[in-house]
């Protein structure tokens, strides 16, 4: 991203917004935020696969040769496949080293994410007089 300390410098110079942006190639909206008080100096969004690797962990402790597409479901996955098919690969080691659990958990009793858990419903249908 862009450096927010040196946005500090230029404003606190006399620099406007605009003229920073403008050096920069950044938007004036992203130097307004890295100027509001309080500001971190890094910009910084955990992506997705980071968000979802405990969750990946847990089934694939029980379950370790799962397939991806079920760990998609049960996790409530709604990114690339191809994303979390390279957690899983880049994890799946880690939980095949392992011994499995005598007992392993039942699948229901996993964390099913709300695809799987959620009601469907299509609307209603009505029909009128029917004559045989």
């Amino acid at each position: 991203m862009h450096n927010r300390p040196a946005f500090r410098i230029l404003h606190g110079e006399g620099e406007s917004i605009r003229g920073i942006a403008r050096e920069s190639n950044a938007s004036r909206n992203a130097v307004r935020r890295a100027l509001a008080p309080g500001a971190r100096d890094s910009y910084y969004r955990p992506s997705a696969s980071e968000e979802a690797e405990p969750a990946v962990r847990e089934v694939l402790a029980d379950y370790p040769q799962m397939s991806v597409a079920d760990v998609a479901v049960l996790i409530d996955w709604r990114h690339a496949r191809r994303t979390l098919s390279d957690v899983v690969a880049r994890l799946r080691p880690e939980c095949a080293n392992e011994w499995p659990s005598v007992g392993a958990r039942p699948i229901g009793s996993l964390k099913i994410g709300t695809l799987a858990t959620s009601k469907v419903t299509f609307g209603t249908m009505q029909l009128g007089e029917v004559k045989l």
